[in-house]
């Protein structure tokens, strides 16, 4: 989803005054605030001429003591993410101005009221939500969502402040990880003294009450040399695979920080730096993982840093894997520390969690102010220390690929039948590989207890590629072992093709894990056709060199296909009855371990036949491409579209349609070759492994769909040239 398409997440207006008070509170009474003279803001209708008298009437008025406000627009991009806003407030002395992790919050300024990304109570066009979703407002709720979210990335905060100013009109924002709540919108000129007190409580609040959190502080020295060196050796002590997303040197657009993680007797530290995943939306669970440098045993651990669900009857991941262990499930990673982290390190009376929810729809005591948004969920921050394994992407080999498969099935059998639980969450960055070349099954967070009545979901889990066809199809199917077990097919299918010989490497379309569309309202995501087709027709035209391989993918795809299919015909007793037959065999587990146990002790497992990726990630100069392609896509429809109106109507019959001049474009597109000459280009390059937990969805379904969306995004591509075309 583009950021600018997040909706339903922002909840107001809440009145700007209240906004202070409620959001912005302190235990000690201030004087107040130092007035500001706004009066040489010029409003020329050039942006940029109100960007140094905003600065300097901020700065010069004292106050925000400790702090100050500065133009960043032109500046030097430290971070290297091109996303700058137009004025930060970073510490005094503070050097580079344009660097995201010692930024206090960023304004971001427009020349006109149009550019207001949402509506107020009083507007007669506010229907449902607050949002407004077209034009250049959409614009700039994209981009202040995503300088949020870049902002929320390379520090750890609990929540952060924002800015808005919009002709002579301001609005004032907090996010955290469940949504973001916005001010009403109130002129500065006249009511100069919200902004001024704004700057002035900020100034006086505790880093704690600005949104850090106090589990994180900066490492030291000593400690950071811990770091760089533990990471380097463990690096040279994996080889022969590939484990070079994991960084030791420091990345200075991510500091390297010492963490708490809480454990039973105590607290935990460990020394984090930048980490191999990370989240790209501002709100959400927005897991961060880690490899972690254990002080106190010494050596590289795996990290998770994320917001859990804290619905009643949702247990954490903590208590999963203790429930687990109780039950004896094998093939588990082994967990140094876990739990819940909270307010004050020291104090357990108190975790963080997320506010912005306490305003949400479902509210009883809900203000009148606040409008109808999405339901927000109370979210809780946790995190989980375990030893550090190897990616499934690494497996050296076809056969211990299989085999760590294999052994992550058998941990979800054990898990179901003993413990009563459901992994819910089975993809490529969730299946490990320890050091004995034996499988982990991995990141319990998304985990459920066994209900045996059918009840409907309210939302699902799991990475889109990998979910069950019947979940794909149905949004609020309850959660079953069949849909770990066939995810778990998914995996097994999406690794062999990028990373094992087969007849399909260079034309394989991989849109059939992509495929999805929006129903309801964009409510609802269905997808699944496509794999339903490929199970039924397509596998039969892949073919894998490995012999064993490819008996046992075929062999499975063969099996769901039948349960597929006997679901479908539950019209009659016969069709019952063989579902129920096949729906036995699926619940037992053991069926689908047979295959695998089969093919393991088959003869023929080359020794290690694993390949660089055959289809690896876009660059980002390859994305970079993408989107100027995207713009030039945009610019010629539109100055076709001026041509052909401008010609008679007798001429205009002789013009190509839009549909056949967007064909002749897209041929001249880089980013739009067939699947044969994009792997050729490929292949002559190295492919990096695959990150945990990050898929390479670069196929050609995928960029195809960019393209065919091209012209609903193209308002944040606008240039001159395609205004003029207009």
């Amino acid at each position: 989803m583009l950021i600018e398409e997040m909706t339903g997440l922002f909840i107001g207006p809440m009145p700007p005054h209240n906004f202070i008070d409620a959001l912005m509170r302190l235990k000690k009474k201030l004087k107040a605030a130092p007035k500001v003279d706004f009066s040489e803001v010029p409003f020329t209708g050039v942006e940029k001429d109100m960007y140094e008298p905003l600065c300097n009437a901020i700065n010069d008025s004292g106050v925000c003591p400790g702090f100050k406000l500065v133009d960043v627009s032109s500046s030097v991009d430290k971070n290297g993410i091109r996303l700058r806003p137009d004025l930060v407030l970073v510490p005094t002395d503070a050097k580079d101005m344009m660097d995201y992790t010692i930024m206090e919050f960023f304004v971001e300024v427009k020349v006109a009221k149009p550019a207001d990304p949402f509506y107020d109570i009083n507007s007669k066009a506010l229907k449902e939500t607050i949002e407004k979703m077209k034009g250049d407002s959409a614009k700039t709720r994209g981009q202040i969502t995503s300088y949020a979210a870049a902002l929320l990335s390379r520090q750890h905060r609990t929540f952060a402040f924002s800015i808005t100013i919009c002709g002579q009109y301001v609005r004032f924002f907090r996010w955290d990880r469940a949504g973001c709540i916005v001010s009403e919108k109130f002129n500065f000129l006249r009511d100069s003294h919200l902004l001024a007190e704004f700057f002035w409580c900020y100034a006086h609040m505790t880093r704690e009450q600005r949104g850090f959190d106090p589990t994180v502080v900066p490492a030291s020295a000593a400690e950071s040399k811990l770091f760089s060196d533990a990471l380097s050796r463990h690096i040279e002590e994996s080889k022969p695979r590939d484990v070079s997303y994991l960084q030791p040197k420091p990345d200075s657009t991510y500091p390297i920080s010492k963490m708490q993680v809480p454990t039973m007797n105590g607290i935990r530290e460990v020394i984090v730096g930048k980490p191999f995943q990370d989240s790209n939306s501002p709100c959400g669970r927005a897991t961060r993982a880690y490899a972690a440098y254990d002080l106190v045993e010494k050596k590289v651990v795996f990290a998770k840093d994320y917001w859990r669900d804290e619905a009643k009857g949702l247990l954490s991941e903590a208590e999963f894997y203790d429930i687990l262990k109780q039950s004896n499930v094998p093939f588990l990673p082994e967990v140094i520390a876990a739990g819940d982290l909270y307010v004050k390190p020291k104090q357990r009376n108190a975790c963080q969690k997320t506010y912005t929810q306490k305003y949400s729809p479902s509210r009883a005591n809900r203000p009148k102010w606040c409008q109808p948004c999405a339901e927000l969920r109370t979210l809780v921050h946790c995190r989980v220390v375990q030893n550090l394994t190897f990616p499934l992407p690494s497996a050296l080999s076809s056969k211990e690929a299989v085999q760590t498969i294999r052994d992550a099935i058998e941990a979800l059998k054990v898990a179901y039948h003993h413990g009563k639980v459901f992994h819910r969450d089975i993809s490529t960055g969730n299946i490990m590989i320890d050091e004995s070349g034996r499988g982990i099954l991995n990141d319990w967070d998304h985990a459920q207890k066994v209900v045996f009545k059918n009840i409907p979901q309210t939302y699902q889990t799991g990475v889109w590629q990998f979910r069950s066809i019947l979940l794909l199809r149905h949004p609020k199917k309850a959660h079953d072992i069949h849909d770990d077990l066939e995810s778990s097919f998914w995996v097994l299918l999406y690794i062999s093709l990028h990373y094992f010989k087969h007849n399909q490497s260079m034309i394989f379309d991989f849109s059939l894990f992509d495929e999805y569309k929006h129903v309801g309202d964009n409510c609802h995501s269905l997808g699944g056709l496509s794999k339903r087709g490929f199970l039924s027709e397509g596998l039969k035209e892949v073919q894998w060199k490995c012999a064993p391989l490819n008996k046992l993918i075929h062999g499975l795809g063969d099996f769901f296909q039948k349960y597929l299919y006997h679901h479908s015909r539950q019209d009659d007793d016969e069709g019952i009855a063989s579902f129920k037959d096949i729906q036995e065999k699926m619940v037992q587990v053991d069926a689908i371990l047979a295959f695998f146990d089969s093919a393991l002790k088959s003869n023929g497992w080359p020794e290690k036949d694993a390949l660089p990726d055959q289809y690896p990630p876009m660059t980002d100069k390859e994305n970079a491409q993408l989107l100027h392609d995207l713009k030039s896509r945009a610019i010629a429809s539109a100055a076709r579209k001026k041509t052909s109106a401008a010609l008679p109507a007798k001429r205009r019959a002789s013009v190509p349609s839009t549909a056949l001049a967007s064909m002749r474009i897209e041929s001249r597109i880089p980013g739009i070759r067939s699947s044969r000459r994009v792997a050729q280009r490929r292949n002559k390059q190295q492919a990096p492994v695959a990150e945990p937990s990050q898929l390479p969805m670069n196929s050609r379904g995928t960029v195809k769909r960019r393209l065919n969306e091209a012209p609903t995004e193209m308002s944040s591509f606008r240039s001159k040239r395609a205004r003029l075309a207009k």
